[in-house]
């Protein structure tokens, strides 16, 4: 395991505050609220929260998941967002190419928020793919700009490959199967690893979005279909992020 810095080690302790931001972003973006000026508040009695309610990860365990004052449940989705930043700075730390350890966090963490926003909303909204291709684009620029061709190919037949899929499924079934925004996202995750492992990056976030799929159907005891929706951002982060952290799997 590679040693820790004083600023390795203040990033992945910050890792579950900015989780906790995350979370509130998933539930304030889709509906256009401000998520920046407005202080947090319990969602069903709309109480303000003390600072020792908004502890990330241990908050909710301490509450058994319940606000303090209307003891309703809170949504497991803010300690899951908490320790998932958590996990990315931690992930990060171990495995990221060298001297991109804090880009690799700032794209895991925002990855990390195209994917709950798009888990609750099936949104993938554009200011957050535009940061997740600049991040690349100054990755590129910091630590591999020897092969920036391949990272700019990897963005753009990246963006090509899915709005292809986009364009031919609304002409073949005459109604929308893939949102742009994933075609985004896969874009701006090619100018982060390069073309070669575009497929790397479609195979696995296949594979786990069907896994996920069935699970979902057997946890709810549905039946699948051709109408059956699934949110595919949140698969495509989860490729791109081992893709970037492990390097070429499937890819020839």
């Amino acid at each position: 395991m590679p040693s820790v810095t004083t600023l390795q080690l203040f990033f992945v302790v910050a890792g579950p505050f900015i989780g906790s931001f995350i979370g509130l972003l998933a539930y304030r973006w889709p509906e256009n609220e401000p998520w920046l000026t407005r202080r947090s508040a319990c969602r069903q009695c709309a109480k303000p929260l003390a600072w020792h309610d908004l502890l990330p990860i241990l908050s909710w365990f301490i509450r058994r998941g319940r606000c303090r004052h209307c003891k309703k449940a809170i949504p497991i989705l803010h300690p899951i967002c908490e320790i998932g930043a958590l996990i990315i700075g931690l992930t990060a730390w171990a495995f990221a190419p060298d001297g991109t350890f804090i880009l690799s966090c700032l794209m895991g963490w925002t990855l990390l928020a195209l994917s709950v926003i798009d888990w609750r909303s099936f949104i993938l909204p554009d200011p957050l793919n535009l940061t997740l291709a600049g991040l690349g684009v100054i990755m590129i620029w910091t630590s591999d700009k020897a092969n920036w061709i391949d990272h700019l190919i990897g963005g753009v037949v990246g963006y090509l490959i899915l709005l292809g899929v986009e364009l031919f499924y609304r002409h073949a079934r005459g109604r929308d199967g893939l949102g742009r925004g994933d075609a985004k996202l896969l874009g701006a995750l090619g100018l982060w690893v390069g073309w070669i492992q575009l497929p790397d990056i479609l195979l696995l976030g296949s594979l786990s979005g069907l896994v996920a799929i069935i699970a979902q159907s057997r946890a709810t005891k549905t039946q699948l279909s051709g109408q059956t929706a699934l949110a595919f951002g949140p698969w495509l982060a989860l490729g791109g992020w081992i893709s970037w952290l492990v390097g070429p799997i499937f890819a020839l």
